[in-house]
């Protein structure tokens, strides 16, 4: 189990789309940053033509140091985490665009910025940084 969070985004042409989004601490990355899926660029209204217009392609290195290509919006998107009790954001975010990639990565500066803290991320528990020691959260269920 990993930590999951529903992240709600916001692009500059004010589409907007709610999706499952999995804390990864080990995304490191210079700013908050947030990588979508195909899929989800398109429901945001980003077609490949529109992505050749608005992006920059960047080569990243994925784990086990294999090298991919990526497109990186040059204008910043909002980013929310919702809960049942709360909605944290907006914060501004980079998205980036990873053809084959199946699910939305959170970096580790993203992660930061909406002020979520993993406690157990083995077991997909984690909380938001101003709550109280005792209060945690459970991951949301991801859609296969």
């Amino acid at each position: 189990m990993v930590v999951v969070v529903r992240l709600k985004i916001k692009t500059a042409n004010d589409k907007e789309t709610t999706v499952p989004a999995i804390a990864n601490a080990g995304f490191e990355s210079d700013r908050p940053e947030v990588i979508i899926p195909r899929e989800v660029a398109r429901n945001l209204g980003l077609s490949p033509k529109k992505l050749s217009a608005e992006a920059t392609i960047e080569e990243y290195r994925g784990a086990g140091g294999k090298k991919f290509k990526a497109y990186t919006l040059k204008s910043t998107a909002k980013a929310w985490v919702v809960t049942e009790d709360r909605e944290i954001g907006p914060i501004d975010v980079v998205l980036t665009v990873v053809y084959g990639e199946r699910d939305v990565l959170l970096s580790d500066r993203a992660i930061d910025a909406l002020n979520i803290v993993l406690l157990k991320p083995g077991a997909g528990i984690w909380k938001f940084s101003d709550e109280p020691p005792e209060k945690t959260r459970e991951s949301i269920k991801q859609s296969s």
